[in-house]
């Protein structure tokens, strides 16, 4: 897989892997559950105006840079652009 992702000029990813096949357990396959992703954009407002939409990469590490990102924009200024 990875050598037809390569000529073909995309990646794959398998968040699925995360889950077991082990009956009973809380993260095994069943209908419904959904892998985690880390496809999830941040946005924050002031009042009802728009402040910043972003996003940072990170797997399982993405909620916390977001609350990271957001915090140095408000507490020290910092230009995510930058």
């Amino acid at each position: 897989v990875r050598d037809m992702s390569h000529r073909c000029g995309f990646s794959l990813q398998n968040r699925g892997a995360n889950f077991l096949l082990t009956e009973g357990h809380p993260n095994s396959v069943e209908p419904g559950k959904r892998p985690y992703h880390t496809i999830i954009p941040g946005m924050a407002t002031v009042g009802r105006e728009l402040f910043a939409s972003f996003g940072v990469m990170g797997g399982f590490m993405q909620p916390q840079g977001h609350v990271q990102v957001l915090l140095n924009m408000l507490q020290h200024g910092m230009d995510p652009q930058a």
